[in-house]
C-alpha cells in the first residue's frame, strides 16, 4: 500500500520509521508539510524514493492517505480523499468532534475512513457497552505542567502552570470544549467521544500535576452494562512532551491494518 503522509512532525517520524522495515504491508511514497524542509528531512531519513510534494500530488500518487497535522487540515485531506477515492487514517480526531459533519460526509461517499485509538485504553468496550445504553462518560487527564504548557485555554485565561507544589485542576467541561482548549493536549477526548456518547455528554477533566512523571487518562462509564474503568499512563514520546508514546504506537498499528486489509483486497 503506497502512503501519502500528510504533517512532518513527531508522530509522522514513527510512522516513516514503523514503514522503513521490509515487513511492514506499507510504504511511503508521499510527505507534505507547510514546512517543505521537514518533509525533506523524513525523506532524507527513511523514504529516499518519496516525493516531498503538494497535497494533490500525494492524492495522486498514493493509495492512502494519513494526516498527522494539526485540525485545520482535516477538511482538506478529506476532500481530498474523497475526490480521488484515497482511504485514509485521521490524527487529529478533534476535527471531527468540532464539525462532525465531516465523518459523515466521507462516509457517505464510501471512503474507508480509519480512527486511530490514541493514548488511551479501553475504546472497545466502550463501544460494546453503548449497544445497551451508556448513561455518563468521563475522563480525568493529569500530565507533568510541561506538557500543557503554551495550551489555548491556559494562555486565554492567564493560567501559570509553573512552579506548582500540588496538583491543579485547569479545566473542567465537556469534550468539544476541551478539544477546543486544548487542541494539542487531550485528543484522547475525542476518541472517547467519539467511541462514546458524543462531545457534549463526555465529561473532561484536566489536571496539570508536579509529581506526575507520565500522561495518564483515566476513562470512567457506566450504564446498563454496569461500569468500566480503564487507567491509562502513557510515556511521553521522547522528541514530544506534549503527545504520548502510544498515540504514535495506535497511529502504526492502525495504518498496520490498512496495509493488511489493502493486500486482501487488492490481491
Amino acid at each position: 500500500m503506497r502512503v501519502g503522509v500528510v504533517g512532518c512532525g513527531n508522530i509522522a517520524t514513527d510512522l516513516c520509521r514503523a514503514m522503513a522495515d521490509s515487513t511492514f504491508p506499507a510504504q511511503v511514497v508521499a510527505l507534505v508539510d507547510v514546512e517543505p524542509e521537514r518533509a525533506r528531512a523524513l525523506q532524507a531519513e527513511f523514504a529516499p524514493d518519496a516525493m516531498a510534494c503538494s497535497l494533490l500530488e500525494a492524492a495522486a500518487h498514493a493509495d492512502f492517505l494519513v494526516e498527522c497535522a494539526v485540525a485545520s487540515v482535516v477538511p482538506e485531506v478529506l476532500a481530498m480523499a474523497v475526490r480521488n477515492t484515497r482511504g485514509c487514517l485521521i490524527l487529529s480526531l478533534g476535527a471531527l468532534v468540532t464539525e462532525p459533519d465531516l465523518l459523515d460526509t466521507a462516509y457517505r461517499s464510501g471512503l474507508q475512513v480509519r480512527l486511530p485509538s490514541g493514548a488511551v485504553c479501553g475504546l472497545d468496550g466502550l463501544r460494546a457497552a453503548r449497544e445497551a445504553g451508556v448513561d455518563r462518560v468521563t475522563l480525568t487527564t493529569r500530565k507533568p505542567p510541561a506538557g500543557l504548557q503554551g495550551a489555548p485555554y491556559l494562555v486565554a485565561n492567564g493560567m501559570d502552570v509553573t512552579g506548582l507544589n500540588e496538583p491543579l485542576t485547569v479545566f473542567e467541561g465537556n469534550a468539544l470544549e476541551a478539544v477546543k482548549a486544548f487542541p494539542q493536549n487531550v485528543n484522547v477526548a475525542a476518541a472517547i467521544s467519539l467511541a462514546g456518547i458524543g462531545p457534549q455528554r463526555t465529561q473532561v477533566r484536566v489536571v496539570a500535576d508536579p509529581a506526575a512523571t507520565v500522561n495518564s487518562h483515566e476513562l470512567v462509564a457506566e450504564g446498563a452494562f454496569g461500569r468500566l474503568r480503564a487507567v491509562t499512563e502513557n510515556v511521553p514520546s521522547p522528541r514530544n512532551a506534549k503527545t504520548s508514546y502510544l498515540a504514535s504506537l495506535s497511529a502504526i498499528a492502525e495504518l498496520r491494518a490498512a496495509g493488511a486489509e489493502f493486500g486482501l483486497t487488492s490481491a
